[in-house]
């Protein structure tokens, strides 16, 4: 016979970890924080046996479910997969530039920058209303959105000078049948850069429900960023290098582009504040 392994009894600081993050990801800041405190005081009394914590206060899950506004809750979890589903569809067309849907009168390039307007509306409402700051700015914070911030410029940067004219007529006389470099890396750094900013922006949201609001910051400035990726990589895809037409091309992607950047930076300044 198969012995049975009991689990080990948590220890008062596991079971306070694994409450707090439950009750973090349940209930709204300032709740989450007095239900923290309390069970602090019950986990920690000088007479609690660590060996009955679950029997005498219950699972730490359970725990946090039984506190949990099912309403307020519902509603969260209703925002949260709105805000997941559209970076799910940064990381699906920055991986295939492709959509599942197509409407001769809609440009699909733009379809990246409405899931960003989605996201920064529908986040920057939710955190300003029922997210809360805890201490100072985390340092992890601003090294993260600055390491965002220079992908995203310096990929802009990049795919300025591979969409410059001087560059496009090199590549059509010295490149007729094959693909340059400087396109293989614009095209790694929109596919790659795209999905590691929609993921990083996952995160971002993810922290900015369970510990402080101003992570929101990390996901706005993930998803402009992806955004603008999708946007410039749709209308690559579309263009012909060959035509004498792509001289055109980057006046007509950076008059767009620039302003949604720009937007996309003041989101990021209000999530901080």
């Amino acid at each position: 016979m198969d012995r049975v392994k009991k689990a080990k009894p948590l220890t008062c600081e596991q079971y306070l970890k694994k409450f707090s993050r439950a009750v973090r990801w349940r209930l709204p800041s300032q709740e989450s924080e007095e239900a923290i405190a309390d069970y602090r005081e019950l986990i920690f009394q000088e007479e609690r046996d660590e060996t009955k914590l679950v029997e005498e206060l219950g699972d730490p899950v359970q725990a946090a479910h039984l506190l949990t506004d099912v309403k307020t809750y519902r509603r969260w979890l209703a925002v949260f997969a709105v805000l997941a589903f559209g970076l799910f569809l940064l990381v699906k067309w920055a991986w295939t530039a492709m959509i599942p849907f197509r409407f001769y009168e809609i440009r699909a390039w733009w379809y990246p920058v409405w899931v960003m307007a989605v996201g920064l509306l529908l986040s920057l409402y939710w955190f300003r209303r029922h997210g809360q700051k805890n201490g100072p700015m985390s340092r992890r914070l601003a090294l993260a959105l600055g390491a965002v911030f220079l992908l995203g410029a310096g990929s802009m940067a990049w795919s300025w000078y591979v969409t410059s004219p001087g560059f496009l007529e090199f590549y059509r006389q010295t490149y007729p049948d094959s693909i340059p470099w400087q396109v293989i890396l614009q095209r790694e750094l929109l596919v790659e850069g795209g999905m590691a900013c929609a993921v990083t922006a996952l995160a971002g949201l993810v922290l900015a429900k369970c510990y402080d609001r101003r992570w929101l910051a990390l996901y706005t400035l993930g998803v402009t960023v992806a955004a603008m990726f999708g946007f410039v990589e749709f209308c690559m895809v579309r263009m012909d290098i060959s035509a004498g037409e792509p001289e055109l091309f980057r006046a007509y992607v950076f008059a767009r582009i620039l302003p949604v950047g720009a937007v996309g930076l003041i989101g990021t300044g209000v999530a901080l504040c």
